[in-house]
Order: C-alpha cells, then structure tokens, then sequence
C-alpha cells in the first residue's frame, strides 16, 4: 500500500528548512560562581548556540536561503563565508533575524585540519596514580569511559553523563529548587532502600558469626523485619558515618561525582570504593554533552605523516601559533592556535624563562612576546608549535595542550609555505671518510703494548 496523501502545503512545510532548524541551546554558563566573567555580546562563545546554514551561489545570488522571505544579497553576497545562524525566523516587523556564523564554523574547519584527538581530561594531583598508563592520555572513545548506562560491570563515577545535577557548580537559588522538587518527594523511597540495606547488612552479619561458631546459616532478614528502633539507631549511625551516607544518597540519586575525598577523610574512604577508579570529572564537573563535543572523531594521535619529498616523519606537522598575552607571574603565556586559546608549551624552551628547580638559565633565548607583548612585529609574535590533544571543560570550552614542535619540523613546515628551501633536485656527492690524523699516536700505542707484552713472557731476565 502506498503511503497516505497529503496536501501540497504540508509536503511544503516538511521539506521546508524552516521547521528543521533545531532549538537553540543555552547560553554557556560560567565556571566561576564567584567573579562573573567578563561578556560581551560580540565575543565568540564556547560552543555555538545556533545551527550553522549555507546555501549554493545559484541561490545566494536570488536571496534564497530556503525560509519564507529573501535575505538581503547585500549582506550575504559581501562576503567570502556564507555561512548565517537564524536567530529569530519571523518578528512583527516580517524581518528574519540572522547573523554570520563563520566564526564557530572557521573554528571547527580549523581544529579539524590541526588532525587532535580529544582525551579525556586529567586529575590535577597524579601523585598517587598506581599505573603508568596515566602518564598517556586516553581517548574519550575508550569502552571504559563512553558509556551512560548504570547497570554495568564497572565503575559508574567513570561516566560522563548523569540524571542528577553537579552539585559545586549550582547557584544558590538552583540548589535550593532542587531540595524542595527533588529531594524531599522522594524522602520515603530513600527510606524503603535504607531499610533494605540494612537488612542485607544483618543477614551477612548474621551469616559471618553462625560461619565462626560452626552453626547452620539463619534465615535470610526482609526489611519487614525491621523495628522501628532498629532503623533508628542505624539513621545514627549513618548521620555519623558521612563517607557511606553521602555513597548511598549519590547513588539513590545519581549525582555527579565531587571527587574523592583528601587528608583524614582520605584514610577513612571504603576499600571498596577505592578499588573502583576516580572520575575524571570529580573535581571539574562533567561536560554538558558528550566529550567529544561532536568536533573530532579521533581516537588517537599516533599516526605518521608521509612527506611527498622526504617520506615518513618523526614528528608531525606543527601549527604557527601567535602570542596573545604574555607571561603574567607564575601563569603562562597565551597562544593563539587555529581560533583557540592555550597556554604555552611548558619545560625548557623558548615560552619558559625557568628550567630545573627553579633556575633560570642566564643566556637562554626567550621567543619575542613571552615576557612583554610584541607591538614591533607585524602581525604579532609567532612560534611553531605541536597541538598534541585536546580535552572539553565543564562550561563546553575547548582546552588545547601544545608541546614544543622538533626543529626539523619547523624547516620543513616553512619549505612547505615558501619561507626556506632546503630541498634540490641536483645529482648528490659520495663523501669519502677522511682518515683519522692520529695514525701516529695509535702506531705508538701498538709498540708500547707489544713491548709490555714481549717482557712479561720472558722468562730470562737479560744481562
């Protein structure tokens, strides 16, 4: 059977773009509760709001975005990226409100062609890490860390999405809305899953003792066994215990992660739980989708570069990074790489004026813009750097770790834009060693040590 008719409106209104475009998504919050960050409404924000939308030139050229008006082919034919956001569809005054989205669409263009893998991102303190494998970072497409499911044979913290809210990163007012419509109407099913946890915890004490004394196993206890002053004692004993209680009402309520506890709380944490990994979003917060963010599809980063000239490379291709804001005290300066902001390469180069305990070297060459903002330079300071991956913090921003590029890198990096040349397509030379000048001194050597020889073999001693 076919499928069913519909009228030649509603096969307009479905192949229209107008109902297509997605809901926008909220404003980026911040990250900081206690000194708002300065905003402006011209500044590029973490993450883009609004679809980004293109049309061909055929179509350009008549105004016809796919919406129920023309555009302006003033505004949209004066320009090298056609790319809009539609910020309102239809107002009072029949006027479309749009805006150019170049900005997030470049961005992600340029991210792509850095070729970064996103990782996951690291605990600041990796001082008590058991393994090695810490020192690496790890994909955020590893079986381990991409899950949201609960019921799973491992460590649920590790997941990156949860129903319940961050509770460090809530204001005030949001904190206390969600005691009064979360929390307290669900007062009762905590208490009902108390009452089982507490019969499970008799049962298996039970059982251990009859195991000790040699006596057959008792029945099993249901929470209807329960007495009221049983549970009441076990609230005590629960309010005291704020390790296990604050285990249990997360889980109840799968709450983000705050992190693991440090100093006394540290030495009184469950063995169990300490077995299970830490979340790597316990002191940030999880991010507000998935690690990702839908920018770079990678797993990893170790693949090599083959040159059309020289074939495969050590190192990869680095990406020319400009200073944005100098060294300011301990913080690092900023470099611009591909419309992102991220801190300088650390370890003893060129963007650091210490290395080793805190010696600072007194001939070290130091690139233009670290200390003092370059005003001399067209264009600003630049520097030749090597994005090696990338992470998303809480607020949906993309942090950028940069390494120092190799200076055979850098060379070839600059052939490649016309700024050296080093490669020639003329007949190469054989160079012979020379021999070595010190002939004389090893002839020397030979006699001397034949001479040693020759007298403690001899067993006459001469006359």
């Amino acid at each position: 059977m076919g499928g069913r008719a519909i009228s030649p409106g509603g096969a307009l209104l479905r192949t229209s773009r107008m109902f297509s475009i997605p809901k926008p998504l909220p404003e980026p919050q911040s990250t900081n509760l206690h000194i708002g960050d300065h905003k402006s409404n011209t500044m590029t924000r973490q993450y883009p709001r609004h679809q980004s939308i293109t049309s061909p030139l055929s179509s350009r050229e008549k105004g016809d975005w796919g919406y129920k008006r023309p555009f302006p082919l003033k505004s949209t034919m004066a320009t090298s990226t056609p790319l809009i956001r539609i910020k309102q569809v239809d107002s009072v005054e029949n006027v479309t409100d749009f805006a150019s989205a170049a900005d997030h669409s470049l961005s992600l263009e340029k991210f792509q062609e850095l070729r970064v893998a996103l990782s996951v991102p690291r605990n600041g303190d990796r001082r008590n890490s058991p393994s090695r494998s810490s020192l690496w970072f790890k994909s955020v497409f590893e079986e381990d860390m991409d899950f949201t499911d609960l019921h799973r044979d491992r460590g649920d913290d590790r997941r990156w999405k949860f129903q319940g809210p961050w509770l460090a990163r809530m204001t005030e007012g949001d904190f206390i809305e969600y005691i009064d419509k979360r929390v307290r109407p669900k007062r009762a099913q905590f208490r009902t899953l108390l009452k089982k946890k507490l019969a499970e915890d008799i049962t298996t004490r039970q059982n251990n003792l009859a195991l000790e004394q040699g006596k057959p196993a008792p029945g099993k206890t249901e929470a209807r066994d329960i007495t009221e002053e049983q549970f009441t004692d076990y609230l005590r004993s629960l309010r005291n215990d704020r390790v296990t209680l604050y285990s249990l009402v997360s889980k109840f309520l799968d709450l983000a992660p705050l992190g693991q506890p440090v100093g006394f709380l540290q030495s009184i944490w469950p063995r169990q739980d300490n077995a299970v990994p830490e979340s790597p979003y316990g002191k940030s917060g999880p991010p507000p989708s998935h690690p990702s963010a839908g920018i770079s599809y990678l797993r990893t980063s170790s693949f090599m570069e083959n040159h059309p000239v020289y074939g495969p490379q050590a190192k990869r291709t680095p990406a020319l990074a400009r200073v944005v804001y100098p060294r300011v005290g301990p913080s690092p300066a900023k470099l611009g790489v591909g419309g992102f902001v991220a801190d300088a390469p650390p370890g003893d180069n060129e963007f650091n004026t210490r290395h080793g305990r805190g010696r600072t070297a007194a001939n070290k060459t130091m690139l233009n813009g670290i200390m003092h903002l370059d005003t001399t330079t067209f264009g600003g300071a630049k520097a030749y750097v090597e994005p090696q991956t990338a992470s998303i913090d809480p607020s949906g921003k993309v942090v950028l770790q940069l390494w120092e590029t190799h200076p055979e890198a850098q060379v070839i990096a600059k052939e490649s834009k016309g700024l050296s040349h080093i490669y020639h397509d003329g007949s190469t030379k054989r160079v012979v060693p020379k021999q070595p000048t010190h002939k004389t001194a090893n002839m020397a050597d030979e006699w001397r040590m034949e001479r040693v020889a020759d007298e403690i073999l001899d067993d006459a001693p001469k006359a």
